[in-house]
């Protein structure tokens, strides 16, 4: 066995973006506006009729009353196009918000969360570890405004800032990824169920718009920390390559069990 992984970790992980693999982005559990990851010009053109937002999440005891993880702000006025918090309070499409305790994430423990949307039905849902929590719906007609601010571990009151510490996430993300559709009931559920250290399910690929290795790369601010994952090593193989890839690998290489 020690002779696969080995063999897999040179043909396949050593040429790949190793710095990524499992890592997570954590954000100090000292409330501070300081403490952000953003990006200033996302590029929302497929986004604007139908997409879906999911990620792991590890929300930790900060003193912060909402923690808000993602924001997207449009308007330079008090115009949510989307927030989402950890502790099920904020969770704001369009301004309406959705949120609840039925969304609340378990402070120290990992949690999937995603939520979905697509204009041809107006319909939204939030879903967390797989199951679906709320569903709503947004004004007919309505679609995502382009040219907005991504950022993370902060509430935007403003367009790229208006910060307050009220609403600082502190904790981890890990594998945020935002999806071109809406996902349906059994995509989530699939996704939670392979678990943190899963693989994305291929049929899905075509459709990220956006993925984990582009929030790595996006602009840190003050202490957010890239922090090593606690995916075991055989997991992030596993979840790198298909397993047919897999299975193909070790019989061309004859390994005896």
């Amino acid at each position: 066995m020690l002779a696969k992984i080995s063999l897999i970790f040179a043909l396949v992980i050593l040429p790949c973006p190793v710095t990524t693999l499992g890592e997570v982005l954590r954000f100090p559990t000292t409330p501070s506006v300081s403490n952000y990851v953003i990006l200033p010009a996302p590029d929302f053109e497929s986004l604007t009729t139908s997409f879906s937002i999911c990620a792991w999440v590890k929300p930790r005891h900060t003193g912060s009353s909402y923690s808000v993880w993602f924001s997207y702000q449009v308007a330079s006025s008090h115009d949510d196009e989307i927030a989402i918090s950890s502790f099920g309070s904020i969770d704001d499409l369009f301004n309406g918000n959705l949120g609840s305790s039925a969304s609340y994430l378990e402070k120290d423990v990992w949690s999937h969360y995603c939520t979905t949307w697509q204009l041809a039905t107006t319909t939204r849902t939030i879903y967390v570890n797989g199951e679906a929590k709320k569903t709503g719906s947004t004004t007919s007609g309505r679609t995502l405004k382009k040219d907005g601010v991504l950022v993370l571990g902060q509430w935007q009151e403003s367009r790229g800032g208006g910060f307050n510490t009220a609403y600082s996430f502190g904790g981890d993300l890990y594998e945020l990824n935002i999806f071109d559709k809406m996902l349906s009931a059994e995509d989530v559920a699939s996704m939670y169920n392979k678990g943190r250290c899963g693989s994305l399910d291929p049929s899905l690929l075509q459709n990220v718009s956006f993925q984990w290795t582009d929030f790595m790369d996006a602009r840190r601010n003050g202490d957010v920390e890239v922090k090593r994952g606690t995916c075991s090593q055989w997991n992030l193989v596993r979840s790198v390559i298909d397993e047919d890839l897999l299975e193909h690998l070790i019989e061309q290489h004859s390994f005896n069990q």
